[in-house]
C-alpha cells in the first residue's frame, strides 16, 4: 500500500454491479475508502453528504447519467478527481470538460490500468488541491489522455 493512497474516499459509479465489485476490489487491495453508487442520482445523494477525494464514473447510467453527474459535481466545492470509465468511441468523450476529468479508461479495463490511474490521482491529492499544470499521462493503450488546454499548450511552445 502506498501511504498517499491509505483511505483515500473513493467513490464508484457504474450501473453493472460486476464492473463496481471489479473496479472496489482493486481500490481496496491498493488502500482506498471505497464506496459505490449505482447510478448517477445516488452518487450525488452520496457526493452532497461526504467529500470525495477521487470518483469514477461510468457515463452511460440510468435515472441521472455521467454527463449530467459531471455538470452537477462541476458546481461543487470541495468536488472530486474524476476518472471517466467507458466503452464509448473518442469522439464521443471529446467534449468532456478537462479541467473536471483527469482521466478517461476504456472498457474493458486493463486491471493495471485501473490501479495506475488510481494510483496517479491520489498522489496528486495528496500533493496538491489545486489540478496539475500538466496533464497526468499514464503509459498504456486503454488510457486516454485529455488534449492539452490552450495555456498549456502556450507554454509548450514557448519552452
Amino acid at each position: 500500500m502506498v501511504a498517499e493512497i491509505e483511505n483515500v474516499p473513493l467513490l464508484i459509479v457504474d450501473d453493472d454491479q460486476a464492473i463496481r465489485n471489479l473496479l472496489a476490489r482493486v481500490a481496496q487491495r491498493a488502500g482506498f475508502a471505497v464506496e459505490t453508487a449505482k447510478d448517477g442520482q445516488e452518487a450525488l445523494e452520496m457526493i452532497q453528504q461526504k467529500h470525495y477525494a477521487i470518483a469514477i464514473v461510468d457515463l452511460m447510467m440510468p435515472r441521472l447519467n455521467g454527463y449530467e453527474l459531471l455538470e452537477r459535481i462541476a458546481t461543487m466545492n470541495p468536488r472530486p478527481t474524476v476518472i471517466v470509465a467507458t466503452a464509448m468511441a473518442n469522439s464521443d468523450v471529446a467534449g468532456l470538460d478537462e479541467s473536471m476529468v483527469r482521466r478517461v479508461l476504456r472498457k474493458p479495463f486493463d486491471i493495471n490500468a485501473v490501479a495506475t490511474a488510481l494510483v496517479e490521482a491520489a498522489k496528486q491529492v495528496a500533493a496538491q488541491k489545486e489540478p496539475a499544470d500538466e496533464p497526468i499521462v499514464v503509459d498504456t493503450s486503454n488510457v486516454v489522455q485529455l488534449p492539452a488546454r490552450a495555456d498549456q499548450q502556450e507554454k509548450v511552445a514557448a519552452s
